[in-house]
């Protein structure tokens, strides 16, 4: 770090290079953050007074009674989260409640929305909730489906619905466009459908065959183009004007793209109109593809599928680029995989990562060489033997800010927090991850020795104390 701001101070690293560097190195160093709890389950609300130290490190805290299926953290000042639960409830959680967040905190619900009974249909869920996510151009309204073949619009501020949309099929997850109150839908069916929040009606479906849509996501540059994911292990990308037949379908045995196959009719004089722009048998993974994300700047679309394969697409050619995660990838299960790419603008020379989700830990991939950076494990019993361990992750979300029009916030963090991600699990927690940065005021302990834990501290102290002690122990002798 001091080379780096030598370099900046006399030029030779330019200031937008220098914080590259730093939100890099910020990357590459989450952990999970233990003094960070979520307590949704005692009845209490934010602002009851109790001391949290006492409850800070009970394993009995959770934030969900049953599991909690869903996250989502507003991109514009990163201060609010909603979560949802697989009993049908939804908690809405102020994320500065603490100033500090080198200090604990036991963060307890601002809001609380209950299932609710049949009759009572237009208030809340009466089914588990499988995915939430926030209106692209309202911060204090978020979107929630669920298995009850619904769609709601909600009002943070006072926790109650605003708008209800009948799916008429079950919702496995929804993404809103970034830039337009167009709101796609993965469903049990094989359309995708697409409602728009002006009105209270599905619009229109985008006609595809070959089983459910487990996963949607918009392009973040093209405002009209999305991609599907579907059971039959095909991704579709969409043109939304265009419902009955996709632009194209990606193909993992294609690894040159629509370009080459342009100059390949070029040379053979048959002529572009003639060449069949998608193979008809192309599919993007051997099982079902339950996770679509793009990069925030839209030149790379990554899929993962039920194959335990995570595959790299050039979204301008549909190439594959043949990026390669290893055999420690995990995904066993029938439900829209959440990953992570935070925004190329904090990453240098573009090298972007991937967080994944793998079940019990966290993996963070080099995007496009495929290695392992670093590995983040859930605390609990860890086995590789049980289908769907209790504490397995079912959502993750990327707390940013500054994210109006954007995908994500491009800016780490929100308020006083240097970044973060949170988590949710089956077990009905929720988790914290954030960089490692010193507290500051730990930083002026003077003792030589800030920058490593206890037990290293310790360890030093005997190895000095020894060597002294057979110094001093000694006696010396002339002859």
């Amino acid at each position: 770090m001091q080379d780096r701001l030598f370099s900046r101070e006399v030029g030779s690293l330019n200031p937008r290079d220098f914080a590259k560097t730093v939100t890099t190195d910020l990357l590459r160093s989450f952990a999970l953050a233990q003094n960070h709890r979520f307590d949704g389950t005692s009845g209490r609300r934010a602002g009851d007074e109790e001391a949290q130290g006492e409850k800070i490190h009970d394993t009995s805290i959770r934030a969900h009674n049953g599991g909690a299926n869903s996250l989502a953290i507003e991109k514009f000042d990163g201060k609010v989260m909603v979560s949802g639960g697989s009993d049908g409830s939804i908690k809405i959680w102020d994320l500065e409640a603490n100033p500090n967040p080198h200090q604990p905190c036991l963060h307890r619900p601002v809001g609380t929305i209950s299932r609710q009974r049949p009759q009572l249909f237009m208030e809340g869920h009466i089914s588990g909730v499988t995915h939430l996510d926030f209106h692209p151009l309202k911060k204090d309204h978020f979107i929630s489906s669920s298995f009850d073949k619904s769609l709601k619009l909600w009002s943070c501020t006072t926790s109650s619905v605003t708008a209800h949309y009948d799916i008429k099929a079950k919702v496995f997850a929804h993404a809103p466009s970034p830039i337009s109150p167009i709101v796609a839908c993965a469903t049990q069916e094989s359309n995708v459908r697409l409602v728009d929040l002006r009105t209270n009606s599905a619009a229109r479906s985008l006609l595809a065959s070959g089983g459910a849509v487990f996963s949607v996501c918009w392009s973040p540059r093209h405002e009209r183009v999305l991609a599907s994911g579907h059971s039959d292990g095909k991704v579709r990308v969409w043109d939304i004007r265009r419902a009955l037949n996709p632009l194209g379908m990606l193909d993992m045995e294609d690894s040159l793209g629509i370009v080459h196959r342009f100059n390949h009719a070029m040379a053979s004089g048959l002529g572009w109109s003639y060449m069949p722009k998608v193979r008809e048998a192309a599919v993007a993974h051997a099982d079902a593809v339950n996770g679509l994300t793009w990069t925030d700047d839209g030149n790379y679309i990554i899929s993962a599928g039920l194959d335990r394969r995570i595959r790299v697409w050039n979204a301008a050619t549909g190439a594959n680029t043949l990026s390669g995660f290893g055999s420690t990838v995990r995904n066993s299960q029938f439900a829209p995989l959440h990953m992570i790419v935070p925004p190329s603008n904090l990453t240098a020379g573009c090298r972007e990562l991937l967080f994944w989700p793998n079940e019990q830990e966290i993996l963070v991939f080099d995007l496009h060489e495929g290695y392992v950076v670093s590995k983040m494990r859930v605390p609990g019993a860890y086995t590789t033997f049980e289908a769907s361990p209790k504490n397995r992750i079912t959502c993750m979300a990327w707390r940013g800010s500054g994210g109006r029009r954007r995908m994500l916030g491009p800016e780490m963090g929100g308020g006083t927090a240097s970044g973060g991600i949170y988590t949710s699990h089956a077990d009905g927690h929720i988790r914290v991850w954030m960089p490692r940065i010193h507290n500051p005021d730990e930083l002026d302990e003077g003792d030589g020795l800030e920058g490593d834990d206890e037990e290293t501290k310790k360890r030093k102290r005997q190895v000095l104390d020894d060597a002294y002690r057979s110094l001093m122990g000694k006696q010396i002798t002339f002859t």
